[in-house]
């Protein structure tokens, strides 16, 4: 499964973890993709999930 991480406005700051091919990353067009470990660090540091295609269930973790 990919990942993919928005940021925001300014590039810099992390705003939110995708799965792969969700329209709310693809409106943004702020995201990269990242690794599995990348993306479940994101989590631990708080970064939410999507609420739409939510990554972190995708991940086996429930926030």
């Amino acid at each position: 499964m990919a990942v993919l991480v928005q940021y925001g406005p300014n590039r810099r700051n992390v705003d939110w973890l995708h799965r792969g091919g969700c329209w709310a990353a693809a409106k943004s067009g702020r995201w990269r993709p990242v690794t599995r470990e990348q993306a479940l660090d994101a989590l631990r540091h708080d970064v939410p999930a999507c609420t739409h295609c939510q990554p972190d269930t995708e991940l086996g973790v429930l926030q």
